[in-house]
């Protein structure tokens, strides 16, 4: 059921409130008139039985306290509890301790918090802009709360941007639910609520939904929010750690694919950006770290992670952030900075790599080519040169009398060197949309140039001149991506046909699907730059067998 403005205060949550007297939109259908939501994931995502889930809480939160006791955290953080949250919302075995972080903070402010706003993501029926429910109350093993029917009816009487009512998208959703224990248990079961689940909208949007609460002192921001999903463990704390970072600075826009909630992220960041207030990580963790968890502490980014026991493994990535009123971290002992690159980030290629690289992607292609050659397969070179399997991120250009032919790559480093060059080489002869499938009789007149990428740096730019301004020609590769599906990259080498930073930029949004004029202030793009190491037959003296002398070309800073 979705409506613009239908809404209704319930029966029940009238009555708990006593002294308030609510009113009924003549729109609303009497039908949700004094509704109960149900949990959805109790005994699933967090235990179903209330002795248990107490005692889960309780274990995680202590495990917060001591945590943060032994690092004398409390120490750098201001007094008092924040204005707002940035928890994740798996099952708590997985993030609960991360998540615990922030609530045992929270804590602090039991007594003189009464309301909590918490927005999540739509992971199961997608909306346009914010909707919240018509349900008068929500109740979890731990009891009901009432939702403050009242405020959500004045926001939406008052035109609020973006807001409507959308009982679907809150049916069956678990981002909002998993937060309700906590609140229940860290600041007592008086405190009312606010449920939205934010889907396709602007950071300024939900940005002014989030002001309309904000001047209240007795009310919290809760931005519920995993990172990464079921990349490799190495993989997925190094995309958290960027993001972290991205958030810590106030970087936007986050996408995505970097965090699930990150439509509500970006709303409290533009918050945060206008009231100049700082955006402090608390601890992170992935699924992989069985509970384990890196607290933020007086050696800036990225957090001193445990040991991966499993690299290779699937994992989703979490993290905890606080803010708190008047707070704009400039006496912050914790030294917010741009991650360095991971030790395991990408592959350090020796000389013989020059000549390896290039007969490698030759063999691959031969073989999808059906020519005979005596090269040996990928998986035999790398027994050989035990280097390329280490994880690298790839791409493959093929050229046909200098023209372009195909090219297919990776921005991430998820395989093994080798196997990932070998791969995008058949990609690109075979995939790659812009162009036929290359044919056996095409293959003495292909040329290949292997790129070998460093892991991607954010750039905290809000604005397409600040983009343009930021690059450094014939160095930088460029990836672009405005949360909405448009994402697109440009190896450092297109610099050589484009060498106008306005230009480059210009055709990378055409690429992305979006118009060559596009521009922007409001930091709804978010933008990544890379360097490369080129390997090209040409100028390495590849012949079609493969075999190839010379020197690598380097695009690094």
């Amino acid at each position: 059921m979705t409506t613009s403005h239908a809404h209704m205060p319930g029966i029940e949550v009238a009555a708990e409130r006593g002294r308030r007297t609510s009113r009924i939109p003549a729109c609303v259908n009497p039908i949700w008139q004094g509704a109960v939501r149900q949990p959805a994931v109790a005994g699933t995502f967090y235990p179903a039985d209330l002795d248990a889930l107490r005692n889960m809480i309780d274990r995680q939160l202590d495990y917060a306290r001591t945590s943060l006791s032994h690092q004398q955290q409390p120490n750098r953080l201001p007094e008092g509890a924040p204005k707002a949250v940035i928890v994740p919302h798996a099952g708590y075995i997985y993030s609960g301790t991360t998540a615990a972080v922030a609530y045992s903070l929270l804590a602090r402010g039991r007594g003189e918090i009464h309301r909590a706003v918490i927005i999540g993501p739509t992971h199961r029926v997608p909306v346009r802009g914010s909707a919240c429910c018509t349900a008068g109350a929500w109740r979890t093993p731990l009891g009901v709360m009432p939702i403050d029917t009242e405020a959500e009816c004045d926001a939406l009487d008052a035109g609020t941007p973006g807001l409507i009512v959308n009982d679907d998208t809150h049916q069956r959703e678990h981002a909002v639910e998993v937060q309700l224990p906590w609140i229940q248990r860290t600041l007592g079961g008086n405190v009312s609520i606010i449920p939205i689940n934010a889907g396709d909208t602007t950071p300024q949007e939900l940005g002014t939904l989030i002001e309309r609460f904000w001047e209240d002192p007795g009310t919290v921001i809760i931005i519920s929010s995993d990172l990464s999903h079921y990349h490799p463990e190495h993989v997925a704390r190094s995309l958290d750690d960027d993001t972290i970072w991205r958030i810590a600075t106030r970087t936007m826009p986050i996408v995505p694919d970097r965090a699930c909630g990150a439509y509500p992220v970006n709303g409290l960041i533009d918050v945060c950006i206008r009231h100049n207030l700082a955006i402090r990580p608390l601890g992170c963790s992935t699924s992989g770290d069985d509970g384990a968890l890196a607290l933020a502490g007086g050696d800036g980014l990225p957090m001193r992670r445990p040991d991966m026991a499993d690299r290779d493994q699937a994992v989703v990535g979490y993290a905890s952030f606080a803010v708190w009123n008047q707070d704009d971290g400039s006496a912050r002992h914790v030294r917010v900075q741009e991650p360095p690159e991971r030790e395991d980030a990408g592959p350090q290629l020796p000389p013989e790599a020059q000549h390896v690289l290039p007969g490698l992607a030759r063999a691959a292609l031969a073989r999808y080519c059906g020519i005979d050659t005596d090269e040996p397969t990928a998986q035999e070179t790398s027994q050989t040169h035990p280097w390329l399997n280490r994880d690298g991120a790839s791409f493959v250009t093929l050229r046909e009398q200098g023209d372009l032919r195909g090219c297919i790559g990776s921005l991430e480093a998820t395989r093994p060197l080798g196997e990932d060059i070998a791969c995008h080489t058949v990609d690109a002869a075979s995939h790659d949309p812009r162009f036929r499938p290359v044919e056996p009789w095409e293959y003495p007149g292909i040329s290949i140039e292997v790129s070998v990428l460093s892991p991607k740096r954010a750039l905290p730019v809000s604005s397409r001149a600040q983009l343009e301004a930021s690059l450094v020609p014939w160095r930088d590769g460029l990836v672009i991506d405005d949360g909405h599906g448009h994402r697109a990259t440009f190896l450092p080498q297109v610099w050589d046909q484009l060498p106008h930073p306005h230009d480059f930029v210009g055709h990378l949004l055409a690429k992305a699907g979006l118009r060559a004029d596009t521009t922007w202030n409001d930091a709804r793009f978010a933008a990544w730059t890379y360097t490369v190491s080129v390997y090209d037959e040409k100028e390495t003296g590849a012949d079609a067998s493969g075999r190839a002398t010379g020197e690598e070309r380097k695009h690094h800073a």
